[in-house]
């Protein structure tokens, strides 16, 4: 489901035409970046990791996103602190973990495409 709504999200900003983001010259598809393990708190210290998943070579980020998944039924232990795009290529996630005995576990996503140009767009 997570995979499906980053796409849709994705193709709505690629829709936009040469006042958007992008013209895309084939499919989207989403890079699933490596599984990272949150260690558990250390003391008063949430243990704390990044993800990253990264657009292979020719193709451009268009979007992504990540997901933590807690170790236990604490979830409210384990959070998503900061998810954004890292550049044209990458997209960059951090979590963190205040549970003291529980890893949890980060993963980041990509959404990439082949694209003719990329305008950027700077809001007033």
């Amino acid at each position: 489901m997570l995979k499906k709504s980053l796409v849709a999200a994705a193709a709505t900003a690629l829709l936009f035409g040469t006042a958007g983001l992008a013209h895309a010259n084939s499919d989207l598809h989403i890079v699933q970046g490596a599984e990272v393990t949150i260690p558990p708190a250390s003391g008063s210290f949430a243990g704390n990791a990044a993800a990253t998943a990264s657009c292979p070579a020719g193709e451009t980020l268009t979007g992504g996103g990540a997901n933590v998944t807690s170790g236990n039924s604490y979830t409210q232990n384990y959070k998503l602190v900061s998810s954004f795009p890292n550049g044209n290529q990458q997209w960059w996630a951090y979590a963190t973990n205040m549970d003291p005995t529980t890893p949890g576990k980060l993963r980041a996503y990509a959404i990439c495409a082949k694209v003719a140009n990329v305008d950027v767009v700077t809001a007033p």
